[in-house]
């Protein structure tokens, strides 16, 4: 009799290990998500855009429409208006972003730590673009600001994925090239600038959303 209720009494304890391996299992996976989440970036396509739009719009424009007809006057007011369209779709991403973020529960660090990263670069270059600092290391403004998406996208690249790298690299090459001719520089500047900002945005974004997929 002993042997034959053997069976029943291991059965309960076999139930519970594999109840424990489930729910280890389980969070095991649910601890794979939220690292993925964390470490996900929102590449914010809108925004990079919109930036890349400015610069193969604005640099070309400054060359052929202002600074050629000597309407330098007119230079500062165009980019002024150009920044601050600019400056006011990143601030307005930025507050959608961290309303979502707050909706979920879950607030992904390297999307932080890029976005710290930006406004450091930007918050100097406007600095220095105030004050006329850029006239002793880097010439024109152009140069300037060429060099802070430069490292931007390369950062970029580092903390989140080698398209923003590539893009990045592009900008510096970009910039020996304006720097040897200079009567095309704004033009040269202007598209490379605008297109390593599209083109890798729209790549990171389409990668994005498929690792949300993933994740739900």
């Amino acid at each position: 009799m002993e042997k034959e209720n053997l069976p029943e009494e291991i059965k309960p304890k076999e139930e519970d290990s594999e109840e424990q391996k489930i729910s280890a299992e389980d969070l095991k996976f649910m601890r794979s998500v939220i690292e993925k989440t964390n470490r996900a970036f929102n590449p914010g396509a809108s925004v990079m855009i919109v930036w890349g739009l400015i610069c193969m719009i604005g640099y070309p424009a400054t060359q052929y429409f202002l600074a050629a007809p000597q309407l330098y006057d007119f230079i500062l007011p165009v980019w002024l208006i150009l920044w601050v369209v600019g400056a006011s779709v990143t601030i307005f991403n930025g507050i959608i972003a961290e309303i979502r973020e707050k909706r979920s529960g879950v607030i992904s660090r390297r999307s932080n730590q890029i976005g710290l990263v930006w406004f450091i670069l930007l918050f100097n270059g406007t600095a220095w673009s105030a004050m006329g600092l850029h006239k002793v290391y880097f010439g024109e403004l152009a140069f300037l600001w060429a060099v802070i998406f430069g490292f931007g996208l390369s950062i970029m690249g580092i903390l989140s994925s080698k398209e923003w790298l590539f893009g990045g690299i592009a900008i510096f090459i970009s910039i020996l090239a304006a720097s040897i001719m200079k009567e095309h520089a704004y033009v040269i500047l202007g598209i490379v600038m605008g297109l390593a900002c599209i083109i890798p945005a729209i790549i990171a974004q389409r990668n994005y959303r498929k690792q949300e997929k993933e994740n739900a």
